[in-house]
């Protein structure tokens, strides 16, 4: 769940930094201001979903490659000064994962999947701490600039995570009179919601706040269009992307198809890892009047990553005194020049008379 508190300190400390960096606007050298684009590349995620042998791993060490999705955005970003942009964007980010894709044998038990899009809106700022106006040779006619730039900002994005329903799990549920729907009713193609069949018991919000860092490197060809590389990392004030954290949901508040969701485990599953126990084994996994049985973990939020490439059109900026001077509506000569003498001399006037 997202705190409220925490959200509002987001804020705050986001909007000093991008108040104190733009206070140095004024002294902007850059040959532009403004550059407007497009981005693609994937989306990765990272929480109770998945990973290897061990427990959760943070950062790339528990990421599926084969889980990898897409991502897309569409962006403006302003040049503060020759050291910080601001960029906002607004796009979409999808992940996957799966807990058969894991070898932690707890985490195939539980047998879990997910899919989840995430609607992003996001603001970041670009610190540059390396730059180069020109890379090639002076004889080139053409100019790439190049630079590398850390990136930080908030973002806050919309999600909504589903899953499908696992025929095994329904079977081995209605055998054990835990459902009484019959499995060949079931529509095993869908993917349904899981936020609406409250698979823990717990209402989350589908918005929330994530905090997106990275690095990046740009490439600008004469002035005109830019190319980037950005990798970002984004942890997030929600452990609900996945639809796992907590416990299983008490199944008499859920209907037939929350039950199969809530617990997609099955007895076939169980007997392929080999345990001495399979029927005691398995109650590790569904939900217990008995005793707590954890469903994911609580202790972390979950996160998701994203690397894109991106192309956006420079919009070249003019200063006012340059408009003043060179506009296409002054004359061209506007320095000071020496006043002709006329063909007179001096101390003639109209009259013909001297002047002293």
């Amino acid at each position: 769940m997202v705190n409220r508190n925490n959200i509002v300190g987001v804020f705050k400390a986001t909007a000093i930094i991008v108040f104190a960096l733009t206070l140095g606007s004024k002294n902007v050298s850059a040959q532009y201001r403004w550059d407007v684009g497009f981005s693609a590349g994937t989306g990765n995620y990272l929480g109770d979903l998945g990973g290897e042998e061990l427990t959760r791993r943070d950062l790339i060490f528990d990421l599926h490659v084969d889980q990898t999705r897409f991502s897309v955005n569409s962006f403006a970003r302003y040049r503060v000064n020759s050291i910080i942009s601001v960029k906002g964007s607004f796009g979409v980010v999808s992940i996957e994962d799966s807990d058969d894709a894991s070898i932690n044998r707890d985490r195939v038990a539980r047998n879990a999947h997910f899919r989840n899009k995430l609607y992003e809106s996001s603001v970041r700022v670009h610190g540059i701490f390396w730059h180069r106006p020109n890379m090639l040779p002076y004889q080139f006619r053409r100019s790439v600039g190049g630079e590398f730039y850390g990136i930080a900002g908030i973002s806050y994005f919309s999600h909504n995570p589903q899953a499908r329903l696992s025929r095994q799990a329904a079977e081995y549920q209605y055998n054990a009179g835990l459902i009484s729907t019959h499995p060949d009713s079931f529509d095993y193609d869908m993917w349904y919601d899981l936020r609406g069949h409250a698979t823990e018991g717990v209402a989350y919000s589908k918005g929330s706040i994530a905090i997106p860092m990275g690095i990046g490197a740009g490439f600008s060809i004469n002035n005109n269009w830019r190319l980037s590389v950005e990798m970002i990392w984004a942890v997030t004030f929600t452990d609900y992307l996945d639809d796992v954290s907590t416990t299983y949901a008490d199944p008499s508040t859920l209907n037939d198809i929350g039950r199969v969701l809530s617990s997609p485990t099955h007895i076939e599953l169980i007997d392929l890892l080999g345990v001495s126990d399979p029927e005691v084994y398995i109650q590790n996994h569904q939900y217990s009047e008995y005793f707590v049985s954890p469903r994911g973990n609580a202790s972390r939020n979950d996160a998701f990553g994203t690397l894109q490439v991106s192309i956006s059109k420079i919009i070249k900026h003019q200063s006012n005194f340059s408009k003043r001077n060179y506009g296409p509506k002054k004359k061209k000569n506007r320095g000071w020049t020496i006043r002709r003498r006329g063909s007179k001399p001096r101390g003639y006037n109209k009259r013909g008379r001297a002047r002293f």
